[in-house]
């Protein structure tokens, strides 16, 4: 069932037909967003949603639900999708990774297999490979529930998993840790300790690390060195025109892979940035919407309409980057993997 609140108004059209049809990718993937059925996260609490913003925006989509999604905010693009479980610990992870697969039988779908750390190796390989999945999708809060908890890489994706995803040749998108984001010196040094001993695994890090402020990511170039090109990011959630300034021109584009981070970010809104934090500006009435600006909200459009827009001004007259950024890339890693992993 699709969110009631979901609605395409004169004010989206007429902002996609001013400021993004003449300029959208003919097809494109979203690399990152969440897949699921009502049954999969029934265990999650009405405290655990009451304590996240992005749950009570968007807890479920089903693949149907997702394309007519799609359909409605993308009518003249052709969209691929690369479909991630819910990674959440009261989240029926098996029921869940089980649907990703089975969504996966259409060819413009490429899904990620969420892991537990108390999963053994042998057991992952197998769903894995049965499944056809084309990467791993660990998340801190298998560890943790609290939002940049103090919790290690490897304690939600241990060593033995990456040992697996390295031996398969396969992605993994990661989700950062930690107080401190991309920045933050152990997890700069936890991402080189994966580089350098898993070098098969292509390992992204969504929401360019956490860094939806940009001194994040300015002060991860500096910790990361060169080795800020051995990564990719995806760009899920991140609105900051700033960061996405920043990200291209630091980074190889070829680095970058568009993602919505659905079905959370399916909302009218923006965001202000002020003191290393950022504030959701939204017209939809969610229990944390402060309405700061209540007569600015009839003119705000989707969330996802101000990021493509802010991405396609950086990009501009360059089809070749607009290709990449918006499909090529995620292809790459996601799409001509292959599915279910190399088996020597």
């Amino acid at each position: 069932m699709m969110y009631d609140y979901f609605h395409r108004t004169e004010l989206d059209e007429a902002f996609y037909d001013e400021h993004l049809l003449p300029r959208m990718p003919r097809e494109m993937i979203d690399a990152h967003a969440h897949f699921n059925l009502p049954a999969h996260v029934s265990r999650i609490t009405k405290e655990t949603i009451a304590g996240d913003w992005a749950l009570e925006c968007g807890l479920l989509m089903s693949y149907e639900d997702a394309c007519a999604y799609y359909r409605t905010l993308f009518p003249d693009t052709i969209v691929h999708m690369t479909a991630l479980p819910w990674p959440l610990r009261e989240a029926d992870t098996i029921a869940n990774n089980d649907y990703v697969a089975r969504i996966t039988r259409f060819p413009h779908v490429r899904g990620l297999m969420t892991v537990r750390p108390e999963y053994d190796a042998s057991m992952i390989e197998k769903v894995f490979t049965e499944g056809g999945f084309s990467g791993f999708k660990p998340y801190p809060y298998m560890a943790s529930a609290v939002k940049g908890a103090e919790v290690s890489i490897f304690d939600f994706m241990p060593h033995e998993q990456f040992a697996l995803a390295n031996r398969l040749h396969v992605p993994v998108l990661m989700h950062l840790p930690r107080a401190g984001r991309l920045p933050a010196p152990e997890n700069v040094s936890e991402i080189r300790t994966i580089l350098d001993r898993y070098p098969n695994v292509k390992l992204v890090i969504a929401h360019f690390g956490r860094c939806f402020n940009v001194e994040y990511f300015e002060q991860a170039l500096v910790a990361l060195g060169e080795d800020i090109h051995r990564v990719w990011f995806d760009t899920a959630a991140v609105l900051n025109p700033a960061v996405h300034h920043l990200a291209f021109e630091e980074l190889d584009y070829h680095k970058i892979l568009f993602g919505t981070d659905f079905p959370i970010l399916l909302w009218h809104g923006k965001r202000e940035w002020k003191n290393g934090t950022y504030t959701n500006l939204c017209r939809e009435n969610f229990s944390w919407n402060k309405h700061l600006y209540p007569d600015d909200e009839k003119n705000y459009t989707y969330f996802v309409y101000e990021q493509i827009k802010n991405i396609l001004d950086i990009i501009g007259n360059d089809e070749e980057k607009k290709r990449a950024v918006f499909f090529g890339n995620a292809k790459e890693v996601y799409f001509d993997t292959q599915r279910g992993g190399i088996h020597a």
